[in-house]
C-alpha cells in the first residue's frame, strides 16, 4: 500500500457546514461516477438503504479547505454490510493524494466505529479506472457481483488487508 503525504480529516456534515458540500465540482467526464452532493445528503436523510443502516455523510477537509466528501452506509449488526457509498475529491484537488488519504481515513473511521466490521465494500464504475487502481492498491478486490442500482462492479476489502486500518 502506498503512503499519501496528504493529511485529511473527516468532518460530519451538519447544518453549519453543508453549504460547503454544494460548491464542489467534478470533471465533466466524471459526473456519472458519483452521486451529486445534494443527492448524497438526501439519500442519507431518507435512509435510502434502510433503517438498519447508519448513513453518515462527511466533508473531507485538508487544513481549512474542503477537498471532497464521503458517505458511508453501514449496518452495525452485520459482519460485512459496511459500504463506502460515495467518495469524491473535487476536480481542482484531484491528483494531489487527497483521494488516497481520504480512503485511509474513511477505512480507519469504519473499523474504529464498528467493532463487528469484517469487510468494507464499494462499487466502482468500470470507466473510473483511476479510482479502481486506488482501491486495488489499498487491498480491495473485485467480488464478481455488480451493484443493483448501477450494474457496476463491487469491490471488497477484508481479512489482513482490512486489519491494516485498525
Amino acid at each position: 500500500m502506498k503512503k499519501s503525504d496528504q493529511k485529511v480529516v473527516l468532518e460530519p456534515i451538519d447544518r453549519n457546514n453543508f453549504r460547503e458540500l454544494f460548491n464542489m465540482q467534478l470533471r465533466p467526464e466524471q459526473i456519472t461516477f458519483v452521486t451529486p452532493p445534494r443527492w448524497t445528503l438526501a439519500r442519507c436523510y431518507v435512509r435510502f438503504f434502510g433503517d438498519e443502516f447508519e448513513h453518515l455523510p462527511h466533508l473531507i477537509r485538508a487544513g481549512d479547505k474542503v477537498v471532497g466528501y464521503a458517505t458511508t452506509v453501514c449496518d452495525p449488526n452485520s459482519p460485512d454490510n459496511y459500504w463506502i457509498d460515495d467518495i469524491m475529491i473535487a476536480a481542482e484537488h484531484q491528483g494531489k493524494g487527497y483521494g488516497r488519504a481520504a480512503m485511509v481515513e474513511v477505512l480507519k473511521m469504519i473499523v474504529a466505529r464498528y467493532p463487528r466490521c469484517e469487510a468494507v465494500q464499494l462499487t466502482c464504475f468500470r470507466r473510473n479506472t483511476t479510482a479502481a487502481a486506488l482501491y486495488t492498491s489499498l487491498g480491495f478486490e473485485p467480488t464478481g457481483s455488480v451493484d443493483e442500482e448501477f450494474g457496476e462492479p463491487n469491490y471488497k476489502l477484508s481479512g489482513e488487508a482490512l486489519s491494516k486500518f485498525k
